[in-house]
């Protein structure tokens, strides 16, 4: 029998090693892989950057707070609370004594009520000299608008409204207002009440804010009515809900924009407005009885003025230089 060579014995060998090793790929309870070669215990395979599956849960999920965040960037609403505090009397003004000086001329004057009103010049101020004003800023060549300037303008002249109205037996509001950027004054005829945003100073449109001015007479007819035969009344007459542009120009929809936020926001908040204004006249009752049962004293009134250096009152005219 011929030997086997050593050359062909080593390949044979370590062909047996290798395949001893060979790695073994199972799969845990947990659902995890191992790894693991004969005679050695499995192992857990080290993490990969996979990963993991998006399910239709949690597609489902994402859709729905995607639909909430449009749903709240379109809505118009008034933001924060409508709470109104209830009226409390104000403090007394507590009067402090001032101590007696030398007074140099006195005039006195008799006012409507018998009181007096008296103005002294008293001795000369020994405060410190005020000091020089500062020197005005350097001049700055103004240069043109950039774009984003003129749209940052426009964006904000038309999201500012500044309105008067008067409002006639809570249903029919005769508006006024003055667009920013014709300067075209317009005028317009509702049939909502817009005296229910009074006190407000902005609210929310389709996810955008909005400042807000408003400055309105309330108009009873049943009392003017009393003297028709003096004083002919016409008062406008409008569809509930609707808005007539009597003043300007109609066609132009961007400037006439402000009638119908206002409109859409009274619907929004009607329920709101309807207990803040009602709030709001309870405060005002509230506070015009107590200053009518707490009418202010009158007093006599003095001044004292007291001459400061370089006064035409004080023998030395010309001012000393701090």
């Amino acid at each position: 029998m011929k030997a086997v060579p050593f050359v062909l014995v080593a390949i044979m060998a370590c062909t047996a090693s290798v395949r001893s090793q060979e790695v073994v790929r199972t799969i845990s309870q947990d659902g995890s892989t191992l790894l693991a070669t004969e005679g050695v215990p499995a192992q857990p395979e080290s993490p990969t950057s996979v990963e993991p599956a998006i399910t239709d849960t949690q597609n489902e999920e994402a859709l729905a707070l995607s639909v909430q965040q449009d749903k709240a960037a379109a809505r118009t609403f008034i933001p924060g609370s409508l709470e109104v505090q209830q009226f409390t009397p104000p403090v007394p003004v507590v009067r402090t004594p001032h101590p007696p000086i030398r007074a140099e001329a006195t005039v006195t004057v008799r006012s409507k009520n018998s009181r007096t009103l008296t103005i002294q010049r008293g001795e000369a101020s020994t405060q410190p000299d005020l000091p020089p004003p500062p020197p005005p800023p350097p001049w700055v060549e103004p240069t043109a608008p950039t774009p984003e300037e003129i749209a940052r303008r426009i964006w904000e002249h038309r999201h500012n409204f500044n309105l008067g109205a008067t409002v006639y037996d809570h249903k029919v509001s005769v508006v006024n207002w003055t667009d920013q950027e014709t300067l075209v004054r317009y005028e317009a005829v509702c049939g909502f009440d817009i005296g229910l945003l009074a006190g407000l100073g902005g609210f929310v449109h389709k996810g955008e804010n909005y400042s807000f001015f408003l400055m309105h007479g309330d108009f009873d007819t049943t009392i003017a009515r009393r003297f028709a035969s003096q004083w002919q009344l016409n008062i406008p007459e409008v569809v509930p809900g609707a808005i007539i542009i009597t003043g300007g120009d109609p066609a132009d929809t961007i400037a006439t924009a402000p009638m119908s936020v206002i409109k859409d926001i009274i619907a929004a908040e009607k329920s709101r407005l309807l207990a803040y204004q009602a709030a709001r006249g309870t405060y005002f009752a509230a506070s015009a009885a107590w200053h009518a049962a707490h009418p202010p004293i009158p007093r006599n009134e003095t001044f004292i003025l007291r001459p400061h250096r370089g006064s035409r009152y004080l023998p030395a005219t010309q001012p000393t230089k701090p």
